[in-house]
């Protein structure tokens, strides 16, 4: 969610070798654009919190949101902020929930791009990449719906839930609003992403009164209108749950909803109408991100601290008894800063026991150990991070290297290449400087003049991946 509903709310509530002179790489962790070696791309500069030690495997993803004047794509950086791939997303577009998943029992990435209104949806398609960064397909949404920014998740079956809002004309006097109002009906579609084709759907006014909104009786429902229609459910995660049955986050019923596949509800957890209970044992609103993990275990990233419901955001793990009908908090992840997320977020868990954090409304993204302490911080220079995400990734481009020269400067890139450490310049066929790997683009000073260079990319033991 951006800003424009959070407003309706308040008002509702490396080492390397080298045989060549070493030149020092420019000390930015990441370029800012445009680039020498790729004019096109615009590149964010993420700033390192907290490096910590004892991260898990894998890389940083996020989604760089860009907003109406800034550039927007998808990321993938190593702890110290250095991007590894970059990929910008044509202007007036932005990409959310950037992640590597696995689509064919290979590893893809995944993400969402296309255009988000002031009241946060979003209008666009779903990407799918392969391992050398080469378009696998792309899903929209079907029947004549458009598919919004909140959810792409990909299951073993070799399908994807997308999310959807659709405004529709509705009878609001139930929930204080007028007879002929407007409501945004919450879809979730599962489309088969070879085909494209819906595999299930399902409608949230077919299914959830509008009283069990947390918006009843409160704006915007008091003067919804076509141009602002009462958000009355706003699902923001879709996900399998056991025994085929799949698992909601509505952030403005405060409450979670499993589903059967006949569209029916099996049980709802959280809101006014919670089938778990003591009502005192979990309270949460505003949540996003729900995931299970197992049949009893549940991760969500609950935003309670805006509005000011909850002291601060808190990203935990529930345990649930379906039986018994019972819930309790099994484990909380926070900063020593305590950090209170307005929307958006989600909370990862790691397999060595640890979590990633994206921190939605705050530009942050953090990694906690399996003891609950921070390893890991970074800060995005604009925008938010809706999700962020450490995941492991084997990505080749193939190819050669790009490079570039103005005056005495040397520009190398490799967009997507992983393992490179050093950067080698040669010129007539001689080695004439190195320089450490500095992230997407790495700037070398050279020693002396020089008509005609390449570059040659250099892995950690000094062996060559390519030139240019």
């Amino acid at each position: 969610m951006r800003p424009g509903v959070f407003l309706l709310i308040l008002c509702a509530i490396l080492t390397a070798c080298g045989s060549s002179k070493d030149v020092a790489p420019a000390p930015s962790s990441s370029v800012s654009g445009p680039l020498h070696t790729l004019p096109s791309a615009h590149p964010p500069t993420f700033h390192v919190d907290d490096p910590g030690a004892g991260t898990a495997q894998g890389y940083v993803f996020v989604g760089q949101k860009g907003g109406a004047k800034k550039p927007s794509g998808a990321v993938i950086a190593d702890s110290r902020g250095r991007i590894l791939w970059y990929h910008e997303v044509p202007e007036g577009r932005e990409v959310t929930d950037f992640r590597a998943q696995t689509y064919k029992g290979k590893p893809v990435l995944t993400w969402w791009q296309g255009q988000i209104a002031k009241a946060g949806f979003g209008t666009g398609a779903y990407e799918i990449y392969d391992n050398s960064y080469h378009q696998v397909a792309e899903l929209k949404a079907r029947d004549g719906l458009d598919g919004d920014l909140h959810e792409f998740q990909l299951t073993p079956r070799g399908t994807a839930y997308i999310s959807i809002y659709k405004e529709l004309p509705y009878d609001l006097s139930s929930v204080g609003g007028p007879k002929h109002g407007w409501v945004e009906d919450s879809v979730v579609q599962e489309l088969d992403i070879a085909t494209g084709k819906v595999v299930f759907e399902w409608h949230s006014l077919d299914h959830v009164p509008l009283s069990e909104s947390v918006l009843a009786h409160k704006e915007p429902a008091l003067h919804a209108k076509k141009t602002r229609a009462f958000d009355y459910f706003h699902v923001n995660s879709v996900a399998d749950g056991p025994n085929n049955t799949i698992l909601l986050s509505a952030r403005n019923s405060s409450a979670l909803y499993l589903l059967k596949r006949d569209g029916s509800i099996a049980w709802r957890l959280g809101g006014t109408k919670s089938d778990f209970g003591p009502p005192s044992a979990v309270k949460f609103f505003f949540q996003h991100n729900a995931r299970f993990h197992g049949p009893d275990t549940i991760s969500l990233f609950d935003n309670g601290g805006i509005p000011k419901l909850e002291p601060y955001t808190r990203p935990f793990i529930m345990k649930i008894d379906p039986a018994a009908k019972t819930v309790h908090i099994a484990k909380t992840f926070l900063p020593p800063k305590r950090i209170a997320s307005p929307f958006e977020g989600n909370l990862q868990l790691l397999p060595n026991g640890g979590a990633f954090v994206g921190w939605g409304g705050v530009p942050k993204v953090t990694e906690f150990s399996p003891a609950g302490k921070v390893v890991f911080q970074m800060t995005l220079p604009y925008g938010d991070t809706y999700r962020g995400y450490r995941l492991p990734w084997d990505g080749d481009p193939g190819g050669k290297p790009s490079v570039a020269v103005s005056g005495r400067t040397v520009y190398a890139s490799w967009n997507g290449k992983l393992g490179i450490a050093r950067w080698r310049v040669k010129a007539d066929g001689k080695a004439i400087a190195t320089a450490r790997w500095a992230g997407l683009e790495t700037a070398i000073t050279l020693p002396q003049a020089a008509k005609k260079v390449s570059v040659e990319a250099l892995d950690a033991d000094g062996d060559s991946l390519g030139s240019s």
